[in-house]
Parts: C-alpha cells; structure tokens; sequence
C-alpha cells in the first residue's frame, strides 16, 4: 500500500462506445478522505470508487474526478415543453408588430432555444458502467501511484 499520497494521475480511453476520462489528486493527510465529482447521472460510481481506490491507497486527501459520455446507441427521446416554445414564439410575434421587425419565425429560429427540449435517455447498465470506468481507472491508479512513489523516493 501507498505512504506518500501526493500525487496525481489521469487517463482517458474510449471503452465500449464510452469516452472516459478519470483524473485522480491528493495532497497528504493524517486520514483517508475522499472527494469524488462525476458526469451528471453517474453519481452510482461514487462509493464504488471510493472503496475500490481504498484498497490502493492508505491514507491522503483524495479528489477524482470522472468524465463519461454515454453509449452512442442509447436511445435518446426529445420532448418539447409545449408552454416554453408557445411562449417564445409569441414573444417573437410581439417583438416583429411592436418594433416592426419583419416576421420571418420558423422552426429553426425557436430551436436555437434550445431549453424548450428535454432529452431523456434510457438507463444504462450499472455494472457495465463500472466495468468500462473500472478499466480506464486502473490505468489512473497506476499513473497516480507512481508518481507517489516517486515523490516518497525524492523525499
């Protein structure tokens, strides 16, 4: 196990269809303390990552940071908020007769709006999720872990 936690290591690698990216910091502390951020929807991998880093690194003040990118054939639905696009376009119809500005409202100049869609995806596979973030974090560990030893080396 690890003794000087000071250290950084990062990887990125694209697994499954997934682009992963996995950033590992620490500066020494007395305990282990961990902080984790991760891409919205994936909060499941934080105590996943906090044990499994817990089994390589003693102690330190650890902060991860995850970055993922959904599988690009999951399905994907867009929905319309009808009162927030019905609301614009009748600002847009009031800004032409008020201001006289030609009237000229199509299609694409409400989608350029782009808070009146929702997009809503299918859940993923948890454990499939962590074994593609597990591979990529491996490689981060290693990195990180390294770079520890070498930092206990110099000192």
């Amino acid at each position: 196990m690890v003794r000087s936690m000071t250290g950084f290591g990062r990887h990125e690698a694209t697994v499954d269809g997934r682009d992963i990216v996995v950033e590992i910091k620490s500066v020494n502390h007395r305990y282990y303390e961990f902080n984790c951020r991760t891409t919205r929807g994936y909060n499941f991998l934080e105590e996943k990552l906090k044990s499994y880093i817990k089994e390589k690194v003693s102690r330190g003040k650890i902060d991860v940071y995850v970055s993922l990118s959904q599988k690009e054939d999951t399905e994907s639905i867009v929905k319309i908020n009808p009162s927030l696009a019905q609301g614009y376009i009748n600002a847009l119809k009031k800004l032409s007769t008020d201001y006289g500005v030609t009237d000229d409202i199509s299609v694409s100049t409400v989608a350029q709006y782009n808070d009146i869609f929702q997009v809503h995806r299918a859940p993923e596979d948890e454990e499939e999720v962590w074994n593609a973030v597990k591979e990529v974090l491996d490689v981060a560990l290693d990195n990180f872990i390294k770079m520890s030893r070498r930092r206990e080396d110099e000192g």
